[in-house]
């Protein structure tokens, strides 16, 4: 089986703030994907504006305020025999939505001094760690999560501006 059979991905993009290279994106997603030994996977991605990623916060996690990546578990199975104390999605079989903020990706990217492609990237990069498995909700697991997205992002030699938390 080859990758195009095994990982399907779905880009919307309805908002007009940020181009999207969308088979760059594609190739992103896949290479995440296949780094995480993820068996098989059917993602969709939607990109939009501040009132809209706002008022899905409000939906759906009860959050009154813009953010910068929603994501959504849909169904998940796993291979139990494969060891996910490293690599969280191995043998991960997933289905899941990553909602991404373009917006916020360019108004962040400034405040960190790279741009907003680079921005938006990282939000798709956690996004898509939290559908297989990563958190960010204690400061050891947020530890975890930090370096496996500059791992991901070693590929493209890019150097994730340090945030603070």
């Amino acid at each position: 089986m080859n990758t195009t059979d095994q990982y399907q991905i779905d880009i919307q993009n309805s908002q007009n703030l940020l181009a999207i290279d969308e088979p760059q994106l594609q190739e992103a997603v896949r290479y995440l994907l296949e780094a995480e030994q993820v068996t098989q996977a059917e993602i969709s991605l939607a990109i939009v504006d501040n009132p809209t990623i706002r008022e899905l916060n409000q939906q759906y996690l009860s959050h009154d305020y813009d953010t910068d990546v929603l994501s959504f578990l849909l169904e998940c199975s796993q291979d139990e025999s494969l060891d996910q104390s490293v690599i969280r999605g191995a043998g991960k079989s997933i289905e899941g939505e990553v909602i991404i903020s373009a917006e916020m990706a360019i108004s962040m990217a400034e405040q960190y001094h790279w741009s907003a492609a680079d921005e938006f990237l990282l939000y798709v990069v956690h996004g898509l760690l939290h559908l297989c498995g990563y958190d960010d909700l204690s400061e050891e697991e947020l530890k975890v999560m930090r370096a496996r997205e500059q791992q991901i992002f070693d590929r493209w030699k890019l150097q994730i501006p340090r945030r603070e938390e």
